[in-house]
C-alpha cells in the first residue's frame, strides 16, 4: 500500500500518473467518485475525509486553480 508522499514522489516521474491526475483536474474540481477512484487504483489507504486537506494541497502544488 502506498502512502500519498510517496505517490506525490512518484507523480514527479511518472508521464502516465502525471496524466492522470491533469485528467482529473481537468475540470478544476475532483468528484468524491474520482478521489475513491483514484486511491483504490493506486492502492492509498486515504479517507474521503482529507479530500479537502488533499484539495487545498493540490492547489498549493499549482495542481488546479
Amino acid at each position: 500500500m502506498a502512502t500519498v508522499e510517496e505517490l506525490v514522489q512518484q507523480y514527479q516521474t511518472d508521464k502516465a500518473l502525471q496524466d492522470e491526475v491533469a485528467a482529473i483536474l481537468a475540470d478544476g474540481k475532483v468528484s468524491i467518485s474520482e478521489f475513491v477512484t483514484f486511491a483504490k487504483k493506486h492502492d492509498v489507504n486515504i479517507s474521503i475525509t482529507d479530500l479537502p486537506k488533499y484539495m487545498e494541497q493540490a492547489k498549493k502544488l499549482g495542481f488546479i486553480k
